[in-house]
C-alpha cells in the first residue's frame, strides 16, 4: 500500500512539475516574444525544417540508388535597386534701392552706404543671436529627448528582467518536482 502511494505521488510530481516547466516556457516566451508569434509555431517550423531535409535527403538517395534521373532546377533572381534622391537649394536675393550718384551727392552717398552697412550688421547679429537661441534650445530638447529615451530603456529592460526571472522560477520549480518525483521513484525501484 505504502509503496502504491509513493508510486502516485512520483507520478503526480513528475506531472506537476512537467506542467509547471511547461507554464514556465510559455510565460517566458510570452513575455519574451513579439506581439503575434506563436511558440509552437516557431517550434514546428524547425522540426518540419528537419523533416523536409530528410525527405529531400531520403529522395536523393533512392534516385542515386535506382539511377532514376535527377530533376532539373532552373533558378534565377529577378530584383532591381531604384534609387531617387533630390537634392534642391534655393536662393534668393536681398537688395536696396538704388543709391545716390556719388559724384553729385557725396554727403547723401556716404549716409546711405552707411545706413545699408549698419541695417546689414543689425540683421547679422540678429541672425546670430536668433541662431544661439535655437542652437540652445535644441540642445535642451536634445537633452530631454535622451534622458526620456533612458528612462524608458531602463523601465523596459526592468520589465523584460522581471518577467524572465518569473518564468525562469516557474521552470526552477517544474524541474525541481519532477527531480523529487523521479527520486522517489528510483527509491521504490531500489526498495522494492
Amino acid at each position: 500500500m505504502l509503496e502504491t502511494a509513493l508510486k502516485i505521488f512520483s507520478i503526480v510530481l513528475q506531472v506537476l512539475g512537467l506542467l509547471a516547466a511547461a507554464v514556465g516556457l510559455s510565460n517566458t516566451f510570452k513575455d519574451a516574444s513579439g506581439q503575434g508569434d506563436r511558440f509552437f509555431s516557431r517550434v514546428m517550423a524547425v522540426e518540419l525544417g528537419v523533416v523536409r531535409q530528410l525527405v529531400s535527403g531520403a529522395k536523393r538517395l533512392s534516385r542515386r540508388l535506382f539511377g532514376r534521373p535527377r530533376p532539373r532546377v532552373i533558378t534565377g533572381h529577378i530584383g532591381t535597386a531604384l534609387e531617387v534622391s533630390l537634392v534642391a537649394t534655393a536662393q534668393g536675393t536681398v537688395q536696396f534701392g538704388p543709391l545716390p550718384d556719388p559724384a553729385q551727392e557725396p554727403d547723401a552717398f556716404k549716409t546711405a552706404v552707411e545706413d545699408r552697412l549698419n541695417r546689414a550688421f543689425k540683421l547679422a547679429q540678429d541672425v546670430q543671436h536668433e541662431l544661439k537661441q535655437e542652437a540652445t534650445a535644441r540642445q535642451q530638447q536634445d537633452q530631454e529627448i535622451t534622458k526620456d529615451l533612458q528612462a524608458r530603456l531602463s523601465t523596459l529592460d526592468e520589465e523584460a528582467k522581471r518577467k524572465t526571472v518569473r518564468g525562469l522560477h516557474e521552470q526552477v520549480l517544474g524541474l525541481f518536482c519532477v527531480a523529487v518525483g523521479l527520486a522517489v521513484q528510483s527509491f521504490l525501484d531500489l526498495a522494492y
